[in-house]
């Protein structure tokens, strides 16, 4: 068989078009959008990117009412409670490929919530996204960097090791907590929420810890930081209290300026604690 070298180079060019799986080490720029969420381009399918935000609080997957009429073969359902408790019936079903900034990503579940229809995002990447990779999300240079087996021993030399909590729904949904301090001994089971720019936490959990929100909807807490880590603790922050499904929410706010490392195969996650 002869080699032909025009069928090579509109191979080349074909392969070219569409995303490259996550090698060492990808980088894969944010913005940080509507106060402080992350935002990306994502595409599926290898058609041509759209705004999609990184929220590891969002459970599963999901992409817009219009993303997926055409995208999306349908296989189930999937029933997630929002953390109000609000319930929420996504379709669920697959898609030929998914990723963000040009990097594929895994997506085994995809599911369409209609809550993204005419809010100018196109999709949400969930925590499923990086259960077999370790991923930095670096908020002083705003970026989420995929690391490699040389690249993650050295970002993780000077951070914090604190122990994770998933909660694996079906191995469809994942959520990612830890246990966070607030001082004088009182601590809670939070979620890590980057779809959420602010701390949350529930009403009947800060009165049982002494905090006593009565009847407001926010105020300030002495502080906040990683049970057993007070390199963690952030002074002072800004807090609301509302009705939750968990002890509490950790949005972006608790990471200005800082970066941490999920390595979810492990169940760690690495605070970075140097400027």
């Amino acid at each position: 068989m002869r080699f032909n070298p025009f069928a090579a180079i509109a191979a080349a060019v074909l392969l070219g078009t569409f995303a490259r799986p996550a090698r060492a080490v990808d980088t894969i720029p944010f913005t940080e959008a509507n106060g402080g969420l992350i935002e990306v381009q994502g595409s599926v399918d290898g058609r041509p990117p759209v705004p999609m935000l990184v929220n590891l609080g969002a459970g599963v997957d999901v992409v817009s009412s219009d993303l997926g009429r055409r995208f999306v073969a349908i296989n189930g359902k999937y029933v997630s409670l929002r953390l109000t408790g609000e319930r929420v019936d996504l379709p669920i079903g697959t898609v030929v490929t998914l990723a963000i900034g040009g990097v594929s990503i895994e997506a085994p579940h995809v599911g369409i919530w209609s809550g993204l229809d005419g809010t100018g995002i196109d999709g949400m990447i969930a925590a499923t996204a990086f259960r077999t990779v370790t991923a930095t999300f670096d908020f002083r240079n705003h970026a989420i960097v995929i690391e490699d087996a040389q690249t993650f021993p050295e970002r993780i030399r000077s951070g914090v090791r604190i122990p994770l909590v998933l909660q694996d729904d079906l191995g469809i949904g994942l959520g990612v907590f830890a246990r966070f301090d607030f001082g004088a001994g009182k601590t809670g089971l939070c979620e890590i929420d980057t779809g959420s720019q602010g701390i949350t936490l529930d009403r009947t959990f800060a009165a049982a810890i002494g905090l006593s929100p009565g009847a407001a909807s926010q105020g300030r807490i002495a502080s906040i930081g990683f049970a057993g880590a007070p390199a963690t603790a952030v002074a002072g922050p800004a807090v609301r209290f509302a009705d939750l499904i968990y002890d509490c929410d950790v949005g972006n706010s608790f990471w200005t300026g800082r970066a941490f490392t999920l390595d979810l195969p492990n169940r760690f996650l690495y605070v970075s604690t140097s400027g």
